[in-house]
């Protein structure tokens, strides 16, 4: 009787991991303050992570929840595919939210590379990377200009929201070498508020001096497996530096533990897929 227990219970365990929670979608709200003047508070709907290879219904019906909110900006932080069967689906659900100010996202590690889980442990051993075919990064960009998203690949720009100029910095990724801090940031004056984008939060100690106010990053998906009061578990905390926010650098680092994950380890544990509703005040 014992036995049949504990079988039981591994298999609601493996089903919550695998199925449950990786489905059951949360709106996080932070609130962040800075020291320049702003002429109104801002709203910005903070997406990371989407990890599509092929429409994803409880996805799709969270799209739909986010697509009800009234937002100043969308930023959307990397990672967008894991397939080009994700291209569509992800911009059908980019398209449902209506921005007053627009929708910006940067590229992350597997919109430029391929991770199938035949070839994960060889990867982590000779760090070799297998790279997505370049007309399905092509594609994915092209959709997503076409759908009037604002990709930024190391570029920055100036948008006037309520009376005033917010610079958006966008940093293409740096965990497939496509990052250039030094063209991102050309011509960015220190007096605006300055709003940076990137996929990775490994870019952080670097951004240190760039004089920028709020950084918004994804690419560690919270840890995925986390322990209560305990956070991410040691071996995930020895792969990435920064898995959670932070303000250790001298600005507001927003790391969203994101909405998808690699399909072939889709999984999570006090750790669901989120999308993060920040307000910004003085």
């Amino acid at each position: 009787m014992i036995i049949l227990s504990l079988l039981a219970l591994a298999a609601l365990g493996v089903i919550w991991v695998h199925w449950v929670e990786p489905n059951w979608f949360h709106l996080r709200h932070e609130t962040v303050r800075i020291r320049k003047s702003l002429t109104g508070p801002l709203t910005i709907l903070h997406l990371s992570d989407l990890h599509l290879t092929k429409p994803r219904f409880f996805m799709s019906r969270f799209f739909d929840r986010l697509s009800r909110l009234h937002v100043d900006f969308v930023f959307v932080t990397g990672d967008l595919i894991d397939g080009p069967g994700g291209i569509l689906p992800c911009i059908a659900s980019l398209k449902k939210l209506k921005p007053r100010h627009g929708i910006y996202a940067v590229l992350g590690n597997h919109d430029y590379q391929c991770y199938p889980l035949s070839k994960q442990l060889h990867r982590i051993i000779t760090r070799k990377h297998y790279g997505r075919e370049r007309s399905e990064t092509n594609h994915l960009k092209k959709a997503l200009r076409e759908a009037g998203i604002h990709l930024m690949e190391n570029q920055n720009t100036l948008v006037a929201v309520k009376g005033q100029e917010i610079c958006l910095i966008g940093v293409d990724d740096p965990v497939t070498g496509h990052s250039n801090l030094r063209q991102a940031f050309r011509g960015v004056k220190n007096e605006k508020l300055q709003i940076t984008l990137v996929h990775s939060p490994r870019t952080f100690p670097a951004l240190k001096k760039r004089g920028i106010d709020i950084a918004f990053s994804g690419h560690t998906h919270g840890g995925q497996l986390r322990l209560p009061k305990l956070g991410p578990l040691p071996g995930v905390k020895r792969l990435e530096r920064i898995i959670d926010s932070t303000h250790r650098y001298g600005f507001a680092g927003l790391v969203s533990r994101g909405m998808g994950a690699n399909p072939s380890i889709r999984v999570r544990l006090f750790c669901r897929p989120e999308a993060v509703l920040v307000r910004v005040e003085e």
